[in-house]
């Protein structure tokens, strides 16, 4: 049986997902202690998404520092970012993956996963199960720089700060902590806020879909996309045909490949510039990133990816990384390393040192055409000199 792919172009295909109703209605609903509640609903025919708001309280954001090139490396790292930052075992949460909120620093939520489990039931139960999941501090407008956006309702207060994260606290203990603050400003979204903080109200009312800065229906919990009615499958593939009947349709399949192709050679030759400039990437892509990643014995604990942050800041222009090796239980990461000159290589362990990283090496030896030499960083001094630092 001869089987034939036919490529769609890009201004056609949204053509044909313009046919396409949204997988499920779109608004903003409130989970609450039973089923979703809608808080504000949509024109039907306005094609916006749908969000869950549940409660913030029951969701630890914070930010951590992930200074890796692709998201599948940084969902993967992101349990060891966060386990010295909650109390229950990694294995009891659920922890998602939301927006880049500054260079190599992304937000994160975590929930328990049998808090997670049952918001799920819930949702798919009253058919929302195409919504995005948010916490319902990340619903108001990210402030400026120094600022919170703050919604008081009651007894309960949100807070949006201006790092891209949130939290909820009662209203009676809101004055405790926003003094700890240090009394940023705030921007008023609900009612007056207690003891007299002063605040500026809000030049617009939070209304419509809010933009979704981290979605929990990630990895076990991911959302699944409904299927399409057979009314509007069978005018899709109407459509479709429709579509295909333009053009070489073969012609259109080799281009069309092709074209992937060279973009994904692209997004990789530019993941592997990003981890290691100047490495060549005129050979075979797949074995120069391979060579890349972190091999050794064990996999990165908590002190691997903020570490690297700080190797990569220390290394300098004109140095080349070759590959790495973690070893947690040695607590080494050993860098093979590659540069114009002997003096190139030697500058690279200094600035390690000033930027107060515990490191040896052997000054490197003359290679053709340049310098190589190999730099073990020890992880756990490191780490007790930040803490030491930290507190102090």
């Amino acid at each position: 049986m001869k089987v034939t792919l036919h490529a769609i172009h890009q201004r056609d295909y949204r053509r044909l997902r313009a046919f396409m109703p949204p997988a499920g209605p779109g608004g903003v609903w409130v989970l609450g202690a039973g089923a979703p509640v809608l808080r504000e609903a949509v024109d039907e025919g306005a094609r916006t998404g749908a969000v869950v708001l549940v409660p913030t309280e029951q969701v630890l954001l914070t930010v951590v520092d992930l200074p890796l090139a692709s998201r599948r490396q940084r969902l993967a790292a992101l349990p060891f970012a966060i386990e010295d930052r909650i109390a229950e075992p990694i294995e009891a949460v659920h922890a998602a993956l939301g927006t880049e909120t500054g260079p190599g620093r992304y937000l994160a939520g975590v929930v328990a996963t049998a808090t997670m489990a049952a918001w799920v039931a819930r949702i798919e139960a009253a058919g929302l199960g195409h919504a995005a999941v948010m916490p319902d501090a990340l619903a108001l407008p990210l402030p400026a720089e120094g600022a919170w956006g703050v919604e008081r309702t009651g007894d309960r207060v949100l807070v949006r700060t201006a790092d891209g994260g949130g939290f909820a606290v009662p209203a009676a203990r809101f004055a405790a902590i926003w003094g700890v603050a240090g009394r940023p400003d705030c921007i008023l979204y609900g009612e007056a806020l207690p003891d007299g903080i002063a605040g500026v109200a809000a030049a617009d009312p939070v209304v419509g879909v809010p933009s979704v800065a981290i979605d929990l229906r990630q990895g076990a919990f991911a959302r699944v996309r409904r299927a399409t009615s057979r009314l509007w499958r069978r005018a899709a593939i109407v459509a479709g045909c429709g579509l295909l009947a333009h053009g070489a349709i073969a012609a259109a399949d080799t281009i069309a490949l092709q074209r992937v192709a060279a973009e994904r050679k692209a997004e990789t030759a530019a993941i592997v510039e990003r981890i290691a400039p100047g490495t060549s990437t005129s050979g075979d892509l797949a074995e120069v990133a391979g060579d890349l990643l972190p091999s050794g014995n064990a996999t990165p604990g908590a002190t691997f990816v903020p570490m690297m942050g700080r190797i990569s800041q220390a290394m300098g222009a004109g140095v080349t990384l070759r590959s790495l090796a973690y070893d947690a239980g040695a607590g080494t990461i050993v860098l093979d390393v590659s540069a114009p000159d002997l003096a190139a290589v030697q500058g690279v362990e200094a600035r390690m040192r000033s930027a107060g990283l515990v490191v040896s090496g052997g000054g490197g030896t003359a290679a053709a055409g340049g310098a190589e030499g190999q730099i073990t960083v020890q992880t756990r001094a490191n780490a007790a000199v930040s803490a030491t630092g930290e507190a102090g």
